[in-house]
């Protein structure tokens, strides 16, 4: 389909192709120059055709003369914008017609082949002339051309008449106008859509920059060498804020992630990867993408929050979790209730040795497994948040009386670290506080084949780095093997007899709903460290 266009109005209504415009007619000025330079070169030196000014030698010289002073006055206003393009591609044709008419009379008439080059400026100034004014200029050249024609048979210079080759002439000066014009709406239509792509391709190019700048999801894309080609706000929130720049090193920023994707280099697969952190920074679940189709393409990463992704799945685990606890209550609970109150009755009978054994190992299993019971049902009931403001020094003190009594530990065996100043924190009091008792727990079940020598610390501050208040809980005890350390806030994992494995899945459920981060690394002088990390909302400091 074409789209036509009004020549007149081109420059003004596409102002982008201004220069080209302006370009397309210097270029017929620039050619009529050497045309004139190039016919006056061949009439003077003899170098030229011999039918040249043979008619009359001294009006072919005169205008050959004349056409060259035409043409450079018209590059001049050309070069100074002194002049309306519409009005210099006119006066260009106009000139032309009568310059190579009279150039033809000189010169024996039609037969010199001289009316060609009128064609040449036809098809030239058809570019950049309306349909109209096209046919107008290739009427003026057909006008020029009879003219001359019947001029020289009327005043007996030429004997022959060459009407026929006249109206060739003129046939072809219009089939060259139409054709211009025609390739000229084509090649500008052509240029419009070129240009609206372009613009569509850019406006697509910003659209996409945005919508993965503002993408929840951290988006990271890597070459072959691992060093970063796009890193999207989230990925760097996500990777801790790294100092980071396109064209750095993956392994510079987050080294976890660069060993990660190595392994997926090696093995490819859809699965979704998750990296522990064992610092300050959030757990991060990662998969990839590559961008081609071969081995050295660009890999495209995309990140999330494991915590706000289990934030996400959480209503789903509820509602699983739900109607699990139903049935354990039903199924499990009142069983239970039974057989512990059968098992305390028969506890008051006069029983001795192995009989009296048996009731003990019945009473020590059947709490544990109502523990299980209790802990699932604390899943469960969970609430939503209720944080207030607490004065951290004066809340921890209270906790750590209170876990002393509760786990018949010696005064100097927990210990409060405050920080110095006063701090508030504003959390859900209920629901940390189960935190630390759960980690308090977790640290006096795992050591007690050193009970008496165990050491806890509770300490909490805020972090110099970040800004972002903490609570730590440290023991003196043994590690935690690092074949497991990934493991250990999955729900049902223990590495104990007497555990259930829902202790520090349940601190790990309790720390996401409240935004808080739980992470575990172990102290390099020996002993253990659970890590809750505030956001900066949480903190603020009392004068």
């Amino acid at each position: 389909m074409i789209f036509r266009h009004p020549a007149p109005e081109r420059p003004a209504t596409v102002p982008e192709t201004g220069n080209r415009w302006k370009r397309q007619i210097r270029l017929y000025l620039f050619y009529r120059f050497v045309l004139a330079s190039g016919l006056l070169f061949g009439f003077f030196t003899g170098l030229g055709p011999a039918f040249l000014g043979r008619n009359d030698p001294q009006l072919h010289w005169l205008t050959l003369a004349t056409y060259m002073v035409l043409n450079l006055a018209s590059l001049l206003i050309d070069f100074l914008d002194a002049g309306n393009t519409q009005s210099e591609y006119f006066f260009a044709v106009v000139v032309d017609s009568l310059v190579i008419a009279t150039l033809m009379h000189t010169s024996g008439g039609p037969g010199s082949g001289l009316g060609i080059l009128l064609g040449i400026s036809i098809a030239f100034a058809s570019q950049g002339l309306s349909s109209t004014g096209a046919l107008i200029a290739a009427g003026i050249a057909t006008a020029a051309v009879l003219t001359e024609e019947v001029f020289s048979v009327a005043t007996g210079q030429r004997h022959h008449t060459a009407y026929f080759t006249t109206a060739l002439l003129g046939l072809s000066y219009f089939a060259l106008a139409v054709l211009s014009v025609e390739l000229a709406d084509r090649a500008q239509a052509t240029e419009r859509l070129v240009r609206q792509q372009g613009r569509d391709i850019s406006n697509l190019t910003a659209l996409n920059e945005q919508v993965i700048q503002r993408l929840q999801t951290g988006v990271v894309v890597v070459d072959d060498q691992n060093r970063i080609k796009l890193l999207n706000d989230a990925a760097w929130e996500l990777l801790g804020r790294p100092k980071a720049a396109i064209g750095d090193l993956l392994h510079k920023i987050h080294p976890k992630l660069a060993l990660t994707l190595e392994r997926w280099r090696r093995q490819p697969t859809s699965k979704q990867y998750q990296i522990h952190s064992q610092t300050q920074t959030k757990d991060l679940l990662a998969n990839f993408q590559r961008l081609g189709p071969d081995t050295g393409s660009q890999v495209l990463a995309f990140i999330d929050d494991a915590s706000r992704a289990a934030a996400q799945a959480q209503q789903l685990k509820l509602a699983s979790l739900g109607r699990l606890v139903a049935g354990i209550a039903h199924e499990i609970r009142n069983p239970l209730g039974a057989i512990g109150h059968a098992n305390q009755l028969l506890r008051e009978s006069p029983l001795e040795g192995t009989e009296r054994r048996m009731t003990e190992i019945i009473d020590r299993n059947t709490r544990r497994l109502n523990q299980v019971v209790e802990n699932i049902l604390s899943l469960s009931r969970q609430r939503t948040p209720q944080p207030k403001s607490v004065l951290l020094s004066h809340w921890l003190h209270e906790l750590g009386e209170e876990m002393r009594e509760t786990h018949h530990l010696q005064k100097e065996q927990i210990q409060v670290q405050p920080p110095p100043e006063e701090i508030e924190i504003r959390l859900d009091p209920q629901q940390i506080r189960q935190v630390l008792e759960i980690l308090v727990e977790n640290s006096v079940r795992h050591q007690h084949e050193m009970k008496s020598e165990l050491l806890i610390v509770l300490h909490g501050g805020i972090d110099d780095s970040s800004g972002s208040a903490y609570l730590q809980v440290t023991d003196n005890g043994k590690w935690i093997p690092s074949g497991v350390v990934d493991k250990i806030f999955d729900p049902f994992f223990t590495t104990s007899n007497q555990g259930t494995g829902l202790g520090l899945y349940l601190a790990k459920e309790l720390c996401d709903a409240n935004r808080v981060h739980l992470g575990y690394r172990p102290i390099p002088t020996g002993g253990n460290c659970f890590h809750l990390r505030f956001g900066p909302e949480a903190t603020g400091t009392q004068s």
